[in-house]
């Protein structure tokens, strides 16, 4: 149900989704190094100068300020603005695909904590157990309340799938390396995906994470961007095959990606 047209809805949550963007920033420096995410406010971090009011506008923001700071001059990461515009965009898909309803807010909430999880990892490479747990909890209280069209039985299974196979993975890639090659980090935010997803968009997303992270590892280690013994985080690949199994839900409840897969191949 849409309370507005388009025309008002998506510049509105464009407007709306850049602000939780930068919102994430802060989250994303902050979580890992155990800091408020609230106090003090946005501020630059070689003059510790506060950020005005008229310089914090999402994306705008940092064209407006060539990307530097105006009181020392010195640079802003570009990923601010980054984030701030992914997240805008992402927001629209959120809206596009499922409306105005429940499962908007539900699925536009994983979807955030998707994106903090993508960046803290890349910057750390962990999976805080927070976010775990946050995830885990909207998780619950969704499938309680019937706010997401997916079965318990549905989710504890695709939870197991999406979760075994990871620790499965993780085993052989420890037996045959020598080396950790899946995270405990990335199982336990796997229980939490699974259950999203339920079982058959699980195996998706998991096809479509490994896959998407062959892709860019051997064209990174072609173009001599990434080292053979190099550590990599596995988050984002996780979120990003998870958001796509997501996005690419049809108005009739299926997926335009199985029901290629099954019309081709059966």
């Amino acid at each position: 149900m849409n309370v507005l047209p388009d025309t008002l809805m998506v510049p509105i949550l464009l407007i709306l989704g850049a602000a939780f963007g930068s919102f994430l920033n802060v989250v994303i420096y902050r979580v890992p190094k155990k800091m408020s995410v609230v106090s003090p406010g946005s501020h630059c971090f070689s003059c510790k100068e506060p950020i005005k009011i008229k310089d914090n506008i999402p994306v705008l923001g940092y064209f407006l300020l060539k990307g530097h700071c105006r009181n020392c001059n010195k640079s802003f990461p570009s990923r601010y603005a980054f984030v701030e515009l992914i997240t805008a965009l992402l927001t629209i898909c959120v809206y596009l695909i499922y409306g105005v309803g429940q499962d908007f807010f539900i699925y536009l909430a994983l979807t955030y904590l998707l994106i903090a999880i993508t960046f803290v990892d890349i910057d750390h490479f962990i999976i805080p157990n927070g976010f775990v747990l946050i995830g885990l909890g909207i998780l619950i209280v969704s499938l309680f309340f019937g706010w997401i069209d997916i079965e318990w039985d549905d989710a504890v299974t695709g939870s197991f799938v999406f979760a075994g196979f990871l620790f499965g993975i993780g085993l052989i890639g420890q037996f045959i390396l020598g080396k950790e090659s899946i995270g405990f980090g990335d199982v336990k935010l796997g229980l939490v995906l699974g259950g999203f997803l339920g079982t058959e968009y699980s195996i998706l997303a998991l096809y479509l994470s490994f896959a998407i992270s062959a892709l860019i590892i051997f064209v990174m280690m072609g173009s001599k961007l990434l080292k053979k013994d190099s550590k990599i985080p596995f988050g984002p690949y996780l979120a990003a095959g998870t958001l796509i199994s997501l996005f690419t839900t049809t108005p009739y409840g299926g997926n335009y990606i199985l029901n290629w897969y099954y019309t081709t191949m059966f």
